[in-house]
């Protein structure tokens, strides 16, 4: 018995070799493919797989803590309270690009989730827009505080001067380089409230005629000089600013004044007390990882107010800015009991 086993057996094995390694041919896994970077629109981009769109995700964490009747944090009636307001931010940036025949086809889109002192949780959408060249159609910050920017690097870099901090939709044309000459020009979607400053707050703006901004500017090394103006088309007026930034060394210094075209009312661009605004500022670079910041805002209506900071940067993407506050008359606003100083404190990890 053992010889015709044993032949059998010797007929099995090869065959049974033959079929694990057809097996094993057919498993064999298949080359994996990785995300291809993309560095044509800068750094943080990569290919959506299967496609010449370049992606990037980012975004940032941040938590504050802030304090003193100029950040209405008052506890009492009639101002004069003890108390600290904390919030916590998170917000999810996301970009595409890709190149066109007609240029440049971009998506930006910034989504924050926030939570102040443990109430409810809110989510805002920051930006929601498209670019084809110089073309951009969606929700962003209105052009005619986009175009001149924001008023210092510090936290709260205004309380009752406001330099035109708000969102709009719109369609907006940009001409121009990051040197040299620039326009813009861009048509505005009105028909949200209005700020409880403007005269017409009470009446809807909620008509086919939008609100129009136009801008101008140069910029060279060193220096840059930028103006833009807004028409509120429900008020029949608007305003003016006019800008200028100059660095020498390792200091950065701005000045930016403001005109409204009705003093006696403010207007959705006009967002002060009287004719003119005045907000000056600047950053000295201390070191590679700390910065002082430092702004001061005044207009015709006799609000004065000012912040100073320090940024320092704990480790790359990671940064504390420890502030203090003034904004004057605090009395009058919150209360008798109401001091005029304050503070925040910010933590902030990018990513």
């Amino acid at each position: 018995m053992k010889t015709p086993l044993a032949a059998f057996a010797a007929l099995l094995i090869p065959a049974c070799g033959a079929h694990a390694e057809d097996a094993s041919l057919s498993a064999a896994p298949e080359p994996a493919s990785y995300v291809r970077v993309c560095d044509a629109f800068g750094t943080g981009y990569f290919y959506i797989p299967g496609t010449e769109t370049c992606l990037k995700v980012g975004g940032y964490l941040r938590v504050e803590a802030a304090g003193g009747d100029p950040n209405e944090q008052d506890t009492v009636p009639g101002g004069g309270g003890d108390s600290w307001s904390t919030r916590s931010r998170l917000a999810l940036r996301l970009s595409s690009a890709a190149d066109t025949e007609h240029g440049t086809l971009s998506t930006y889109g910034e989504a924050e989730i926030e939570n102040v002192d443990n109430g409810p949780t809110s989510l805002n959408i920051e930006n929601a827009y498209l670019e084809l060249g110089g073309l951009r159609v969606g929700y962003s910050d209105t052009l005619y505080t986009e175009f001149t920017g924001d008023a210092g690097n510090t936290i709260n870099d205004y309380y009752d001067v406001n330099y035109g901090d708000f969102g709009r939709t719109q369609i907006r044309y940009t001409y121009g380089e990051e040197t040299g000459l620039s326009f813009a020009l861009s048509a505005e979607d009105d028909s949200d409230a209005n700020s409880s400053v403007v005269a017409d707050a009470a009446k809807p703006d909620d008509d086919y005629m939008p609100d129009l901004v136009a801008a101008f500017g140069y910029s060279a090394e060193g220096f840059r000089i930028r103006a833009v103006g807004g028409y509120d088309e429900s008020m029949n007026a608007g305003a003016v600013k006019l800008r200028m930034d100059g660095t020498l060394g390792p200091v950065e210094l701005f000045a930016m004044g403001g005109w409204n075209t009705n003093g006696s009312e403010p207007n959705n661009y006009a967002r002060w007390s009287g004719d003119w605004a005045l907000w000056v500022g600047g950053t000295f670079k201390m070191t590679e990882k700390a910065a002082m910041n430092a702004s001061a805002n005044f207009d015709q209506g006799g609000d004065a107010e000012a912040a100073l900071n320090m940024t320092y940067t704990i480790a790359p993407g990671f940064t504390v800015a420890p502030e203090i506050n003034y904004r004057n008359r605090m009395d009058e606003k919150a209360g008798p009991n109401a001091k005029d100083w304050g503070g925040v404190i910010r933590l902030q990890r990018n990513f």
